[in-house]
C-alpha cells in the first residue's frame, strides 16, 4: 500500500474523528484529536490486521497519521510529539478533563514510554 492508498483508506476515519474533535464551526479540540491519533496508531501497531492492513504498512499509516497532525495540531506535529504531550504534565491534565478511563490511559501512557523510550508491550494491553 502507498500513501496515496493509505489516505483514500484512512481519510473517513481521521474526518469522523474530527468531526467528534468539532467545538466549533471552526474550532478542534486538539487534545482529543491527539488522544484519538494516539489510540489509532497503539491499536494499529498491536494487531495491524484489525486495521486492515499488514504489518509491512504500518510505516505508511504513520506517515499518514503524521500528517494529519501536522494540518490539525500545527506544522511539524507527528506521532512523537503527540506521545509527548500525552506523557506531559499537560497532557496528564487534558486526560482527566477527557474522563480517559483507566485502562485507556495506562494504554496511552505505556505506549508514549514505548515511543519515547523503546521496550516491549505485553499482551492483552490494546484498547
Amino acid at each position: 500500500m502507498d500513501l496515496a492508498e493509505t489516505r483514500q483508506r484512512f481519510k473517513p476515519a481521521v474526518d469522523e474523528i474530527l468531526e467528534q474533535c468539532r467545538i466549533a464551526d471552526d474550532f478542534i479540540d486538539k487534545e482529543l484529536f491527539q488522544v484519538y491519533i494516539a489510540t489509532v496508531w497503539g491499536n494499529a501497531v498491536l494487531d495491524p490486521g484489525k486495521s486492515g492492513i499488514d504489518e509491512d504498512d504500518l510505516a505508511i499509516l504513520h506517515d499518514f497519521l503524521g500528517e494529519e497532525l501536522g494540518s490539525v495540531v500545527g506544522p511539524g506535529y507527528d506521532l512523537r510529539a503527540c506521545y509527548t504531550f500525552i506523557m506531559s504534565d499537560d497532557g496528564e491534565q487534558s486526560l482527566a478533563r477527557l474522563s480517559i478511563t483507566q485502562r485507556h490511559k495506562d494504554f496511552l501512557h505505556y505506549f508514549a514510554r514505548l515511543i519515547l523510550q523503546g521496550g516491549e508491550l505485553p499482551p492483552g494491553l490494546g484498547v
